[in-house]
């Protein structure tokens, strides 16, 4: 396949950097001109206990890219989709499609800038890093599933990238992993306020009910019936924990991406974008927190876990926090 991969960061770098090696024309864009830089003079370095690969790479900067695209997958964190929407507005052939491997319910910014009838979506556990420019972290192997925004079907081009892209299978039901990423991810974003890896927090009692509660929260705003993945199920959150906590401790990724935002790249995190999908009491309890990390009110610590405890065992009983 002929691709256009807009980021070329730990998620788009990885799945590019398969393609390529498998025979496939990847074109890699990135915002960031040393990572591009790096990946022209030397390769896109792949590393870590998967695989260790390099391979030569066609990447670019948005300004460079060519008039005309036919398939494009976008890979920029969530709060960076509208802009990379626009990159395609114009540029997507009439025939063409976009898919979307990020984080988060973004496919609505590609929809309104190129049609709904063009945009697939996925779900992406596969665990990364951007390590420098041009070497990323390939920290494990996990569930990756495409396809239809609208579900009840498996089409033709699904299969197709389902065929092209590393890992990936087809799915008849994208939306209902992506809302289990939700609730597992809001677990995640609870932890991300503390400085444990992933697997200390998840499996630490002293916040399994922080983790179950928040989870429950996201789980009963979701509108379609919601998949299980790598360890999560969500009709069994308690064993969740057990099972995302080993999973996690098999990984050479131990924080999260938004963890290493707040303390490794310093930058803005998918935070806002986060609080267009999910709401309630504890997510934003959990955004308070995170909010104050960026902006230098906070640092990230055991104790605003700990915090996080105390405001969950003090909320009224309810089915998302029954424990209370």
């Amino acid at each position: 396949m002929n691709i256009t991969i807009i980021g070329a960061g730990a998620i788009g770098g990885t799945l590019g950097a398969h393609m390529i090696r498998a025979g496939h024309d990847i074109t890699l864009c990135d915002a960031d001109a040393d990572h591009v830089a790096a990946i022209r003079e030397h390769g896109l370095i792949i590393e870590g206990p998967v695989d260790e690969f390099t391979v030569a790479a066609h990447a670019i900067t948005p300004d460079e890219l060519p008039d005309q695209i036919t398939h494009a997958i976008v890979a920029v964190k969530s709060l960076h989709t509208r802009a990379a929407a626009e990159l395609l507005r114009s540029r997507l052939t009439a025939d063409g499609s976009v898919l979307t491997v990020q984080n988060g319910l973004t496919a609505d910014h590609l929809i309104a800038a190129v049609g709904r009838d063009r945009v697939i979506s996925s779900f992406v556990n596969v665990g990364a890093d951007v390590m420098a420019p041009g070497r990323i972290l390939q920290g494990n192997v996990a569930t990756f599933r495409v396809g239809e925004l609208d579900g009840g079907r498996i089409t033709a081009r699904v299969l197709a990238l389902a065929d092209a892209l590393p890992y990936a299978q087809p799915t008849d039901n994208v939306l209902g992993f992506l809302w289990g990423k939700e609730a597992y991810g809001a677990m995640l974003w609870a932890g991300a306020v503390s400085d444990l890896t992933i697997a200390d927090h998840l499996e630490d009692p002293r916040y399994r009910p922080v983790m179950i509660a928040i989870a429950r929260e996201v789980l009963a705003q979701a509108p379609v019936r919601v998949e299980g993945f790598d360890g999560f199920e969500p009709d069994d959150l308690e064993g969740s924990l057990d099972r995302l906590a080993a999973f996690n401790r098999n990984s050479a990724k131990k924080y999260s991406g938004i963890y290493r935002d707040l303390v490794v790249r310093k930058r803005k995190t998918e935070i806002d974008e986060m609080l267009r999908d999910v709401n309630g009491p504890i997510f934003n309890k959990v955004a308070e927190i995170i909010h104050d990390i960026e902006d230098g009110r906070r640092v990230n610590t055991r104790a605003n876990l700990d915090e996080l405890a105390e405001f969950v065992a003090a909320l009224p009983a309810s089915p998302a926090n029954p424990a209370s």
